[in-house]
């Protein structure tokens, strides 16, 4: 059995979804030939970021489009490469899941780095490279042309992960 003790309120909500079955979780070699709209979880380990492109930015307060220096909120968007045993896609990771691996706000990442932020430093792609976790993707018929997945949520919460693989691969 296993003991839950987070106080994170994310957390017990992914806990009770996968505690009660109700989490989806499909290979990345089966999300692929999906075309129900529907959200599904996917174990997988970050084994490449692509750190050539802007990983933090600024966005508007009220629409949310990204917007130059002013008063806007400062968020991440960062395209990694995910893989399991069956193949690998790119995924792109937003704010709330870049926190939990860089562990710190963009605000802080773009005050510490400035224009340096726009290409990813080495120090902060090592929090990505290597992360195993349980990523929760969006799929969507509309977006089949697309080469990516959006991640909605992810955990890196061992008793999460470890109550996935006593349901979903006891062979372990």
């Amino acid at each position: 059995m296993i003991t839950f003790w987070s106080t994170e309120p994310e957390i017990h909500e992914i806990y009770e979804e996968f505690s009660s079955g109700r989490a989806r979780v499909r290979t990345l070699n089966e999300l692929r030939d999906l075309i129900e709209d529907s959200v599904y979880w996917v174990e997988g380990r970050i084994v490449d970021v692509d750190s050539t492109k802007p990983f933090c930015f600024l966005r508007c307060r009220i629409c949310g489009k990204q917007i130059e220096e002013v008063d806007g909120m400062k968020r991440y968007n960062v395209k990694v490469i995910v893989a399991d045993d069956t193949g690998s896609s790119t995924f792109v990771l937003r704010n709330k899941a870049c926190e939990k691996l860089i562990g710190e706000p963009a605000a802080d990442v773009i005050a510490q780095y400035g224009d340096t932020a726009r290409t990813m430093p080495q120090s902060i792609k090592e929090n990505f490279l290597g992360q195993k976790g349980l990523f929760e993707v969006v799929v969507s018929s509309e977006q089949t042309h697309l080469q990516f997945f959006n991640v909605s949520r992810l955990t890196i919460d061992k008793e999460i992960k470890e109550l996935y693989i006593k349901k979903n691969r006891p062979d372990l």
